[in-house]
C-alpha cells in the first residue's frame, strides 16, 4: 500500500463504536506497554504521542508516507496528539492508558496536491508535467548510472529487483554504464548520476541512501504503482 492507494480522505481505517480505534485490535503491545495498561497506569505524554504515531506509521501509512510528532496535550481526560502527514497537521486523541485511539480524517487529496505545487513528491522525487512515456503500452523505467559513481552502485540493485518485481508490466531500461537513452538523459539530468526517470513522470538525480534500502524500495514501487494502475496486484496493493 502507498499513500496514493490509501482511499481518499481515510486515513483512519477500521474505525470502531463512535469513531474508535482499539488499539490491541491492530498491533500487538509490547511487554512493557501490556505491564502498562494490567497496572492502570497512563502514558506519558511522550508516550503517548509514540504510541500513535507509531500505530499510524505501522498500520496505516505502512513507512510510504513521512509522519512526523509535533506535540502532546491533555484535554478533557485525554491526550491530543498533534502530527504531520506530509504538510498535513492533524489531531488524534489516545486515553491515558493507550487502549483507546480517536481518529481524525485526512484528506489525502490535499496532500497530493502539494506534492504537485511544490514538484516533489516520495523518496525526492520531481515530478514533470509530461505525459507518461510509454514502450509497448508499459511505461519506461530509466536508470542512468556508472560503476564508478558509489552512489549508482547503491542504488543500482534497488531499483534492478523493484523493476523485476513490475517484471511484464514496465519497461526497464537498464543503462548502467551504457550511453543509450542519451535524450531522456539530458532532458532530466544536469549531467549527474544516478538519474533516475519513472515513466517521464517522476525523475531525480541521485540516490535515496538517506533514506536507506528499504525505504528506497518503498518509495520506488510506490511511484511505479502510480504509473501502472497500481498493476500487478499483489505488489501495490499489499
Amino acid at each position: 500500500m502507498n499513500n496514493k492507494t490509501i482511499p481518499v480522505i481515510i486515513i483512519a481505517v477500521g474505525l470502531l463504536i463512535a469513531g474508535v480505534i482499539i488499539y490491541t485490535n491492530y498491533t500487538r503491545p509490547s511487554a512493557e506497554e501490556e505491564a502498562v495498561e494490567e497496572e492502570g497506569k497512563v502514558l506519558s505524554l511522550e508516550e503517548a504521542g509514540q504510541r500513535v504515531i507509531s500505530f499510524i506509521d505501522e498500520n496505516i501509512l505502512q513507512g510510504q508516507t513521512p509522519i512526523s510528532l509535533i506535540e502532546t496535550l491533555e484535554e478533557n481526560g485525554l491526550y491530543k496528539v498533534r502530527f504531520k502527514v506530509e504538510e498535513e497537521e492533524v489531531e488524534w486523541r489516545i486515553t491515558k492508558n493507550g487502549e483507546l485511539i480517536f481518529p481524525q480524517v485526512i484528506d489525502l487529496t490535499e496532500i497530493e496536491a502539494q506534492a504537485e505545487e511544490t514538484g516533489q513528491t516520495v523518496g525526492n522525487f520531481s515530478v514533470s508535467s509530461d505525459e507518461i512515456c510509454m514502450e509497448d503500452d508499459k511505461p519506461i523505467i530509466y536508470f542512468f548510472g556508472s560503476d564508478g559513481c558509489p552512489h549508482c552502485s547503491w542504488e543500482h540493485p534497488i531499483i534492478e529487483k523493484v523493476a523485476e518485481k513490475f517484471n511484464g508490466y514496465v519497461s526497464f531500461h537498464n543503462n548502467m554504464n551504457s550511453d543509450a537513452d542519451m535524450d531522456v538523459f539530458q532532458k532530466f539530468s544536469t549531467g549527474g548520476v544516478p538519474t533516475l526517470v519513472l515513466g517521464c513522470k517522476y525523475y531525480r538525480i541521485g540516490s535515496g541512501e538517506n533514506s536507506g534500502e528499504e525505504q528506497e524500495a518503498k518509495n520506488l514501487t510506490s511511484l511505479i504503482c502510480e504509473l501502472t494502475n497500481n498493476e500487478p496486484a499483489e505488489i501495490c496493493q499489499k
